[in-house]
C-alpha cells in the first residue's frame, strides 16, 4: 500500500468514527442530564415526611414476587407494622409504556423519598443514581438463590454486559449509572457467594449478609407446595397425567441457537412429555405462545411455584436450578455453547461443578430424562452448601423491618 492510500484510509477510518463519537458524546451528556434532573426531581420528594414505610421495588414482574409476598405478609405481623408498597411494573415496547414508565419512575421517587426501608430484588437505576437521605435503608436481596453466571460489574467488559445496546462503552455506562450503588445491606444465601456479590455489587463485602430468599420458605412448605400443586392443576387440567418438564432457559443478550431450541422442545414433545417453557422473568411472558402445539401455556404462574408439578428442570445456564435442587428435582442442562458463554460472559460457579449432566444434543438429553438419572444424594448435599445454616446467617426480617437495629453493614 501506497504512503497516499495509507492516509486516505485513515481519513477515511476518522470519517466512519466520527459519527460514533458524536453518538457517545451526546448520550454521555443526555445521561449526566438526566441523573441531574432525576435528583432536582428527588430533592422535592425529600421534602416531604418520610413516613413508618417500606416499600418493594422490582422490575422483574407486574405482579407482587413469592419473595415480595413472603416479607410483605411477615412485615403485617410485627410488631407496630409499617405501611407497604409494592412497585411492581416491568418496562414494556413501545413510546406510550415508555411514557406509562416514566410516571412510574416518579412513583419510585416518592416512595424513596417518603419510606425508612426500600427493598430490591434486581438492579434498580433510581436506587443508584440518587442522592438518598443518609437514614435510608435499601435492602437488595438479589432474585438468584445461589452465584452461577456473572453478572453487575463483573460483566461490564463482557459482550453479555446489560449495556450492550447503548453506544457509550458498558464500563462507563455502568459508572454515569452508578450501578448497583447505593445499597446499604445486600444478601446471599451462603457466604462463599460474598465475593462474588461483592464483585458484582462494586460494593464492601460488610454490607453483604448471609440469609435465606423467603421462597425457601415455600419451597421447603410440603403442605403449601402440595396446595399450590393442587391449585396449578385445577387451572390446567390438560398437565394432568403425563410426567411434567419445565424448560427455563436464561436471559441472553444473543439469541440461542434456534434449530436446537426447535429440536429439543420436539424432541420432548414427541416423548409423551407436558412441556412448559418459561422465560426469564425480566423477558417476560410473550403475547403468543412459543410453540403453541407442542408445550403448555401457563402463565399466571412462575417458573418457581410451577417446581410443584414439574418432574424435570431443562435449562442453559438460570439459576433456577438451586430451586429445582432443592425441591429434590432432576436438572438437565441444555448447553452447546458453554466455552462461547463462558467469554461472552463467565460463571461464578461453572454448570459442570453442579450434580446435573451437560448436554450438548436432544437426543442424550431426553434418554436420560426419560430415565429421570439424578444423584439425589448429590442435589441433598448440594443444597447444604448454597443454603448455609449458620450463626452468622440473618433473617431478612429483621434487615427491612424499620424497627429493627439491624442493617447498614
Amino acid at each position: 500500500m501506497t504512503a497516499s492510500h495509507s492516509t486516505n484510509a485513515t481519513r477515511s477510518t476518522r470519517k466512519k468514527s466520527l459519527p460514533a463519537l458524536v453518538k457517545v458524546r451526546a448520550e454521555r451528556l443526555l445521561l449526566r442530564i438526566g441523573v441531574s434532573a432525576a435528583n432536582l426531581a428527588y430533592s422535592g420528594f425529600k421534602r416531604l415526611p418520610v413516613q413508618h414505610k417500606v416499600a418493594f421495588i422490582t422490575w422483574n414482574s407486574d405482579t407482587v414476587t413469592p419473595d415480595f409476598q413472603v416479607l410483605i405478609d411477615r412485615l403485617r405481623l410485627v410488631d407496630d407494622p409499617p405501611t407497604v408498597v409494592a412497585l411492581c411494573r416491568e418496562l414494556g415496547g413501545g413510546w406510550t409504556a415508555h411514557v406509562q414508565y416514566g410516571f412510574h419512575l416518579l412513583h419510585q421517587m416518592y416512595e424513596m423519598a417518603t419510606s425508612k426501608v426500600v427493598v430490591l430484588d434486581a438492579y434498580c437505576p433510581l436506587a443508584s443514581i440518587l442522592n438518598h437521605r443518609p437514614d435510608l435503608r435499601v435492602v437488595q436481596i438479589w432474585h438468584a438463590l445461589g452465584a452461577f453466571k456473572k453478572f453487575g460489574w463483573s460483566i461490564v467488559d463482557k459482550s453479555e454486559g446489560w449495556s450492550a445496546q447503548s453506544n457509550i462503552p458498558s464500563r462507563t455506562l455502568s459508572r454515569l449509572l452508578r450501578m448497583h450503588t447505593g445499597y446499604t445491606d445486600a444478601v446471599v444465601s451462603y457466604s462463599g457467594a460474598i465475593p462474588h456479590f461483592a464483585e458484582a455489587f462494586h460494593c464492601d463485602p460488610s454490607i453483604i449478609h448471609v440469609g435465606w430468599l423467603p421462597r425457601v420458605e415455600l419451597l421447603r412448605d410440603d403442605t403449601r407446595m402440595a396446595a399450590l400443586r393442587a391449585r396449578i392443576f385445577a387451572a390446567h387440567p390438560e398437565l394432568v397425567g403425563k410426567r411434567i418438564a419445565l424448560y427455563a432457559p436464561t436471559i441472553r443478550r444473543t439469541a440461542m441457537d434456534a434449530s436446537r431450541v426447535v429440536s429439543l422442545v420436539s424432541t420432548i414433545h414427541d416423548n409423551d412429555w407436558n412441556l412448559i417453557v418459561k422465560p426469564h422473568p425480566v423477558r417476560g411472558e410473550r403475547p403468543e405462545p412459543l410453540f403453541p402445539t407442542q408445550s403448555v401455556e401457563v402463565p399466571e404462574f412462575s417458573a418457581i411455584q410451577l417446581l410443584a408439578v414439574a418432574d424435570a428442570v431443562v435449562t442453559d445456564y438460570s439459576a433456577i436450578v438451586y430451586e429445582a435442587y432443592l425441591r429434590g428435582i432432576p436438572v438437565y442442562f441444555y448447553v452447546h455453547d458453554m466455552e462461547d458463554y463462558e467469554q461472552a460472559r463467565g460463571f461464578y460457579t461453572h454448570p459442570r461443578e453442579f450434580p446435573s449432566r451437560v448436554y450438548a444434543t436432544a437426543g442424550d438429553l431426553i434418554r436420560d430424562m426419560n430415565a429421570l438419572v439424578g444423584d439425589r444424594q448429590a442435589m441433598k448435599d448440594f443444597v447444604e452448601i448454597f443454603l448455609e445454616d449458620s450463626p452468622a446467617r440473618v433473617d431478612i426480617l429483621d434487615l427491612i423491618n424499620p424497627s429493627s437495629g439491624l442493617g447498614r453493614g
